[in-house]
């Protein structure tokens, strides 16, 4: 229940992120954002090892969201270790945010 009020706010959020331009830059603008929104509501949270934050977005579901190190480790290459949706392909982009909440790379 917990999840549900912020998962509702961050839904309306993207919704609300609009106008023209490059859609696919548009997505990973809004995707990078909501990733950070998301982080803020983990801050707290031991992410050390990575987790998966999303397995995809409100609005833009074919983007997931993972914690990875800078620079990588042998860990981050793991699929274990990485989101399930994006080692299934049912996502396929992702954005990858360092354990501190700092962006890595968006894809």
């Amino acid at each position: 229940m917990r999840f549900v009020a912020p998962a509702l706010v961050l839904a309306a959020f993207i919704a609300g992120c609009g106008g023209g331009g490059d859609s696919s830059q548009e997505d990973k603008d809004k995707a990078i954002t909501a990733a950070k929104f998301l982080y803020a509501g983990r801050a707290k949270d031991d992410l050390s090892k990575g987790p998966c934050l999303s397995e995809s977005l409100p609005g833009i579901s074919d983007w997931a969201v993972d914690i990875a190190h800078d620079p990588r480790r042998p860990v981050d290459d793991q699929p274990a270790y990485q989101c399930e949706s994006v080692r299934d392909g049912d996502t396929n982009h992702f954005v990858e945010l360092t354990p501190d909440g700092q962006l890595i790379r968006a894809q």
